[in-house]
């Protein structure tokens, strides 16, 4: 907790000449030696620090949701970590304050001439309000503190959104709750060994936006909190701030009630997703209990497109599921994708819109993490899949240090072994079974391996090297695994009765390759050469349609002529 010692100047403690100046009937004078005001953290619990974890529990599971403007977005809600002593200091001792005193027993306010101290914090530094005093006679008090978001009504106080109601509000203008607080302290007060403890407890949640987005720049986006039903926007208290009760709320209509406006450039590289960067809406203050409270994105551009507000779920409405509460910190985080994300000769990722003077090398099967590379496919075949090559001369010997477990369920095989290993490059660049020879440097006995672990040097024949992060990467023939990441994982298994897998991407690689500039074989079924191994004589192929994003897994022979598309980690 942070600590801010109020140095109350009180012009009545100047030298005294003569002992009457110090009479018992002056009482007791509370002075900047006698209050300390502390900020309770967010987030923060009785037993806080000895049971919550360092991460904070998520609140929602993340959903990727198709936005109207195509994007896609993964979007969370989380409840954020208790905050440190650092970042309650940063934010929250500054303030103007107001403090009176209550009878413990009976809940009365002290009342009268100089009953109650006022002043403001400026760095931690507590200097009262001209004219204000506190002087109470010895004994036992409930002392309250608030700040100038919590009106005092003489008996009872109130935190409100700014107005008596949000209905009639002028369109576009959205009253929002300010970071309301009341702290309360019983001690007694005589002679000089005593302090007043203050722990302020914020009366309202917070809310902030972050997204997270291949761009170092947005333009003007805001996000908007919602509600479905009614929301609080009165709340009525005791003097000492209990018993809380709602005192008004809004039409059941539903409101928007806080706009999340992010800033232009970045704030950081996201942690986990470390191509992309993070954006930051200031934390905005809502009053809790509210039902049915969602959010979605609404103005602004991203990746060079507008996000649609008039479409009801068009920007991504997330909905809460449970009430806020007071004292708690949310953040909404929508991780941002475009059409397709493209790789870029310097490692960097990003929209074609965006992409400058950069070269796209590839698009994206897999994002890079913090733990884990990213994978991307080629936007060109070998050769603009002119040339088809075989996977090797032999069709009798085992060549890859791991073999695809095959099994047949009602007359269908199931490669399920193939779908949890992306280990093309392994296969390419490692040693093979005989432990000796690496296929990628075996023209003539591994002509796919070869020519995908040879793709740069059509590249480099193009103009383009790779530099910065992609500095040292290869190209290899990819997996089963990794072909179906590309269109997105499998919503339906092949071999299941059908034969056919269906990916789950939203738009259609075979244009977003050719808008890159790649080349590929146009429109039909084409299989695709993968280097998951079935058996000596078999490879597990990838018979695909990019337009229509499904594709089978049957095993050719390997000395089937067939298209090569080389894969790149980075």
């Amino acid at each position: 907790m942070v600590a801010a010692v109020m140095a109350v100047a009180t012009p009545f403690l100047a030298a005294c000449s003569s002992e009457e100046n110090l009479a018992p009937s002056r009482g007791v004078a509370i002075t900047d030696a006698h209050i300390v005001i502390n900020v309770e953290p967010y987030g923060a619990t009785p037993t806080a620090a000895k049971s919550r974890a360092a991460e904070a529990p998520a609140v929602t599971k993340p959903d990727t949701v198709l936005l109207a403007n195509g994007m896609r977005a993964v979007v969370s809600m989380e409840e954020d970590a208790p905050e440190t002593q650092a970042a309650t200091r940063a934010t929250m001792d500054d303030g103007h304050y107001t403090i009176f005193a209550l009878d413990p027993a009976t809940g009365d306010r002290i009342t009268g001439t100089k009953k109650q101290l006022t002043g403001t914090v400026t760095g931690g530094v507590f200097q009262s309000d001209a004219g204000s005093e506190m002087i109470l006679d010895p004994g036992t008090y409930k002392f309250v503190c608030i700040n100038d978001a919590v009106t005092d009504h003489g008996t009872w106080l109130e935190v409100n959104t700014g107005v008596g109601s949000m209905i009639g509000v002028v369109p576009g203008v959205f009253p929002t709750a300010s970071d309301a607080q009341i702290g309360t302290s019983t001690e007694t007060i005589d002679g000089d060994d005593w302090q007043v403890t203050f722990l302020m407890k914020h009366q309202n949640a917070r809310f902030r936006l972050r997204l997270v987005a291949y761009t170092n720049q947005l333009e003007n986006v805001v996000g908007a909190l919602e509600t479905g039903g009614q929301y609080p926007v009165t709340f009525k208290y005791a003097l000492d701030g209990s018993t809380p009760a709602v005192l008004q709320n809004t039409s059941p209509y539903g409101e928007t009630i806080a706009k999340l406006t992010l800033p232009n450039t970045p704030a950081e590289s996201n942690a986990t997703y470390v191509k992309a960067n993070n954006f930051y809406s200031n934390y905005m203050y809502v009053m809790p209990e509210g039902d049915d409270l969602g959010a979605q994105l609404g103005e602004g551009k991203a990746y060079g497109k507008s996000f649609n507000p008039a479409a009801p779920t068009g920007a991504g409405y997330l909905s809460f599921p449970s009430k806020t509460q007071r004292n708690h910190s949310y953040t909404i985080t929508y991780r941002l994708l475009p059409e397709a994300l493209y790789l870029f000769e310097d490692g960097s990722c990003g929209a074609l819109a965006e992409k400058g003077t950069r070269k796209v090398i590839g698009v994206v099967a897999k994002e890079k993490t913090n733990s884990e590379d990213g994978t991307a496919a080629a936007i060109s075949h070998v050769k603009g899949g002119t040339v088809t090559y075989a996977m090797g001369i032999s069709n009798t010997t085992l060549d890859n240090q791991f073999q695809t477990t095959v099994a047949r369920v009602n007359g269908w095989e199931q490669y399920a072994d193939a779908y949890q290993h992306d280990d093309g490059y392994k296969n390419t660049w490692d040693v093979s079974h005989d432990g000796v020879t690496i296929k990628a440097n075996e023209q003539t006995r591994y002509p796919a391996y070869y020519a995908a672990a040879h793709y740069g040097d059509e590249l480099a024949a193009q103009g383009i090297t790779l530099t910065g992060d992609m500095v040292g990467r290869k190209w290899f023939l990819p997996s089963a695994k990794e072909w179906i990441d590309l269109f997105g994982g499998i919503t339906t298994l092949p071999g299941s009765g059908t034969g056919i897998g269906v990916g789950n991407r939203t738009f259609d690689y075979g244009a977003a390759m050719t808008a890159a500039g790649g080349t590929y074989k146009q429109g039909g079924w084409y299989t695709f050469a993968t280097s998951s191994e079935m058996d000596a004589g078999h490879y597990l192929g990838f018979y695909a349609n990019y337009n229509a994003k499904i594709f089978n897994c049957p095993f050719p022979e390997k000395t089937d002529p067939t298209t090569v598309h080389p894969f790149i980690h980075f």
